[in-house]
């Protein structure tokens, strides 16, 4: 429910619990960040009215301004970042190469896919993004493939597709940014044709990396990032939805400050 001062109201993302334990060391500027008192999940207790997420707090507006809040808090780690963006390209192909090993041919749907495919041929892409701008220059890549990409809150625009339509979806740094992350898990199950894939990247929030750095941590980005996962928590939410995890890289998991994985359709599973 949206309130007056522009975000959102709302139980926990996982239980729907309505109490939480605020926590101040990773709170910011009028955000606050709590755990759930009921199941432990960990959640942005203030989160931006969708509508803000359009334009106001659009994901290349607040990547901007979270680079430079990044440079001028740690300017070591930020030039050395800078200085090896190189591996991402490394990374996008390796990505390429996953998606043509799980999804079967056919249509795929990349879940806040920016203003790019992100899908290789011969998968016919489409697309949700909640960015107006990125929106826009996604449509005209989408559709010289054959498909399409609509603007809005996945969460509801998930539903416009009928049900077992794809045998893909990417969530790739998307659960993170969704207050409704269950009811879009849901939509994912539903979307799925009988032995679909979602393949699921988002921060982790159990990391290592993140218990040494505290407030610090890379994965603290306000206020568009609204869920906190660990891998126990994005498995129980997976499974309430009709979905069972499986992770890539399981050894490195404590190490990682991504989560990555795979989520199954279970048999018989509508959302």
């Amino acid at each position: 429910m949206a309130s007056t001062d522009g975000t959102e109201k709302h139980g926990c993302p996982q239980c729907d619990g309505a109490e939480a334990v605020a926590l101040d060391a990773y709170s910011t500027g009028g955000w606050r960040i709590g755990r759930c008192s009921a199941c432990g999940f960990v959640y942005l207790l203030n989160p931006p009215d969708h509508r803000r997420l359009e334009d106001e707090f659009a994901w290349e507006k607040t990547f901007a301004a979270e680079t430079v809040r990044r440079k001028e808090a740690r300017p070591v780690v930020a030039a050395v970042d800078e200085g090896t963006r190189w591996r991402l390209r490394l990374f996008s192909r390796d990505r390429q190469a996953l998606y043509r090993r799980i999804f079967a041919p056919g249509r795929v749907l990349n879940v806040g896919c920016g203003a790019k495919v992100g899908l290789p041929r011969p998968f016919i892409p489409y697309g949700i993004e909640i960015s107006r701008e990125l929106h826009a220059r996604a449509v005209p890549a989408f559709e010289a493939r054959g498909g399409e990409v609509l603007f809005g809150p996945a969460a509801i625009l998930i539903d416009r597709f009928p049900a077992g339509y794809f045998s893909g979806v990417v969530l790739s740094s998307v659960l993170e940014h969704e207050s409704r992350a269950k009811q879009l898990l849901k939509g994912v199950a539903r979307v799925l044709s009988d032995g679909g894939v979602a393949y699921v990247r988002v921060p982790n929030f159990a990391s290592l990396n993140r218990r040494v750095m505290g407030a610090a941590w890379c994965g603290f980005r306000y206020p568009d990032h609204v869920n906190y996962f660990t891998p126990a928590s994005l498995r129980r939410m997976a499974a309430e939805c009709g979905l069972r995890l499986s992770l890539l890289t399981p050894m490195s998991l404590p190490f990682n400050d991504n989560i990555n994985g795979i989520m199954l359709k279970n048999v018989g599973a509508t959302g």
